[in-house]
């Protein structure tokens, strides 16, 4: 248990530099160990556990005797390592995509998400629609994010966008996140979708659905994103099952 905690202070403190890295706090210097553990009181192992977040998401380089350097980028990338749930908490800490509209819709616009929460087509869910910001090329992605209607009203609504989704959902109905399933196949854009990622109809897109499930495998977010097919990529990172044999 010890360790799980420790676990989750580490992706707390990677969150807080994030936000730092991203307003440009670290562009002269990054902070060493001992400073970070002296103005946060963390452990050295949970600082040492942040940093390696921020260094495998490409965001800060480390040199031994040569201290950190904050790595720059002109846009977002659309490529990241797939560890665990974090790793994409993570990312959608990093991109914070502009959110279009939040609000309730009709269930029978959405059949698929409406089966997934077990709603009938006279029933509502919770629609956030989301594009990333634009690159020198235009927006990478334009997604649509359900959840149950009661869940969705219930979040603050001048939050939406402004933290990831299902940290939210986790401090405001202390429903925590258990696992993910993500499911990738090809997709065209219909003139909808072309519209938000500025391109034209039928161009070829990747779509990704995206499901969080709670520990009683009750679903408590859906993700449907579209993403331009030349501007995705995705790095996925597997181990060994028993980390004891070495």
């Amino acid at each position: 248990m010890a360790g799980r905690g420790t676990s989750s202070v580490g992706f707390k403190l990677a969150n807080i530099l994030r936000e730092r890295v991203a307003a440009g706090k670290y562009k002269q210097r990054f902070p060493t160990e001992n400073e970070l553990i002296a103005e946060f009181g963390m452990s050295r192992y949970a600082v040492r556990s942040a940093m390696q977040r921020l260094e495998s998401d490409g965001q800060i380089h480390r040199q031994p005797g040569r201290g950190t350097t904050v790595v720059e980028r002109s846009a977002p990338e659309s490529r990241w390592a797939i560890r665990t749930v974090e790793d994409l908490i993570d990312r959608n800490l990093l991109e914070r995509p502009n959110v279009l509209s939040a609000g309730v819709v009709p269930a029978r616009d959405h059949p698929r998400a409406a089966r997934m929460f077990g709603v009938g087509p006279r029933g509502t869910l919770f629609l956030i629609e989301r594009v990333s910001r634009a690159g020198t090329d235009g927006p990478s992605f334009f997604s649509l994010n359900f959840l149950a209607a009661d869940i969705g009203l219930a979040l603050p609504r001048t939050r939406i966008g402004k933290e990831p989704l299902i940290v939210q959902i986790e401090r405001h109905r202390k429903i925590r996140a258990h696992r993910v399933r993500q499911e990738l196949s090809g997709g065209k854009a219909t003139a909808d979708i072309a519209a938000h990622l500025k391109v034209t109809v039928g161009h070829p897109t990747v779509v990704v659905h995206r499901t969080y499930f709670g520990w009683d495998n009750d679903v408590i977010a859906l993700g449907e994103l579209h993403y331009r097919l030349e501007l995705f990529s995705q790095t996925i990172d597997l181990f060994r099952g028993n980390v004891a044999e070495r």
